[in-house]
């Protein structure tokens, strides 16, 4: 099985610019997806998604595959980060809500630390597969999390930060997909973001359409 995949990412305000708080990597032709949501000081997002993401990057081999794939890669992305925390001189650390998903035959992937979600929607209802408890603590000390479920052609995967999630977006995906549940996947994510982009918080979101 293959994914139609497509992505938003909105930045967030900080006073009278606007800062990358949210990023997405795309891998294995566009099977395996990586978002980091930072925290802590703006000015140390960027520094520590690129840790994370570049960690992911580096453990992401061809020699496992579905679940312990995405453990190992998720795993070298907390080690990335942590050293890279171990370089700053900072009170308080930064953090990063990480969630890596992965397409394997005919089932979904997810493995998650923090503040992240991931839904899989199918005739006209979602079902959540993140934990149903959101966890502050990202990669500096939080509990990764792992989940599958199997996909049908035609299902869609909205994953993404939980600002990508706000009670408007919700409303105004699900409004959309009860009236045509094919909606291309590229709108979908444009209307998960949307929300946050006018509201200054930022978002990031990848959707895919299983066929």
């Amino acid at each position: 099985m293959r994914a139609d995949g497509h992505t938003s990412v909105a930045p967030a305000t900080v006073g009278s610019g606007e800062l990358r708080k949210y990023v997405v990597r795309r891998l294995d032709e566009g099977q395996t997806w990586a978002i980091a949501a930072a925290s802590g000081a703006p000015r140390l997002w960027s520094y520590g998604s690129t840790a994370a993401l570049h960690g992911f990057e580096s453990g992401f081999a061809d020699d496992l595959r579905g679940i312990p794939r995405l453990q190992r890669a998720v795993g070298q992305a907390r080690r990335s980060f942590l050293n890279a925390c171990g370089a700053l001189i900072e009170r308080r650390m930064p953090d990063v809500a990480f969630l890596a998903l992965a397409l394997d035959g005919a089932s979904i992937h997810v493995v998650c630390a923090g503040n992240v979600r991931a839904y899989v929607f199918r005739g006209r209802q979602s079902q959540r597969i993140t934990p149903r408890v959101d966890h502050e603590s990202g990669l500096l000390d939080g509990r990764i999390a792992t989940a599958s479920e199997p996909l049908n052609g035609g299902d869609l995967v909205m994953a993404g930060s939980a600002s990508a999630f706000s009670t408007r977006a919700v409303g105004r995906v699900s409004a959309v997909l009860q009236g045509d549940p094919q909606t291309p996947p590229a709108v979908i994510a444009n209307l998960l973001t949307d929300p946050a982009r006018k509201a200054g918080v930022g978002a990031a979101a990848v959707v895919l359409r299983a066929r």
